[in-house]
Order: C-alpha cells, then structure tokens, then sequence
C-alpha cells in the first residue's frame, strides 16, 4: 500500500521548487538532488510497504501541475504565464522521475524565462 505521506512530502517539495524558480532562484541542483532521493526513498518504501510509491509521486505531480495555483504569486504579476511556467516545471520533473535512474541527469529543468 502505498503511504499517502511519502506522497504528499515529495509532491509539496517538488511543488515549491516550482514556487522557488518561478520567483528567480537556481533549482536545478536541488531538483535533480531531489529525484534521487525521491528514487532511492521509494525503493525503500517499496520494500517495506508496497510497490508503487514513485509512480503515486508522478500521478500527483500531473494532478498538481493542471491546478492554476496562484496563492503564491504577487498582485499585478504575469499570472497566466506563471501558471503555464509551474504546469511545465512539475510535468518536467514527473517525466524526469519516470526516466530510468540510469539515464542522463543533466536536463534542465523549465524555470522563469
């Protein structure tokens, strides 16, 4: 069975890198440090409690990128191009995480153009 809280851990991490890149700061490192120990966490997860960990962690990402979330954003900014920024970042790394973990891990990830 697979554990709601290692669900939503990764899905608000990840989501606040989104937050984080669309305001101007460098994420690449972190998300990239971050899939692997969403990998590596799953694994384990996987062993103890059940397969299917890491797929729960893209499904969620997929669910959170078609919300137009804009709690974050600041009045008077590009809200629409905000929201299409964040659906890309978290579509980005939901792909990323399907990669098997031996594929190049050098991608960028879509930040504020």
């Amino acid at each position: 069975m697979v554990e709601p809280g290692f669900v939503q851990l990764y899905a608000r991490d990840f989501m606040a890198l989104a937050t984080r890149a669309e305001a101007g700061v460098e994420v690449a490192a972190q998300v990239d440090k971050r899939i692997l120990e969403a990998r590596s966490h799953a694994a384990l997860m996987d062993a103890r409690k059940g397969e299917g960990h890491l797929p729960a962690v893209i499904d969620r990402l997929r669910v959170e990128s078609e919300r137009g979330d804009v709690r974050l954003m600041r009045a008077g900014e590009d809200v629409d191009g905000a929201v299409q920024r964040r659906r890309a970042f978290l579509l980005e790394v939901a792909e990323r995480l399907e990669l098997t973990p031996a594929a190049p891990a050098g991608r960028a990830v879509a930040g504020r153009a």
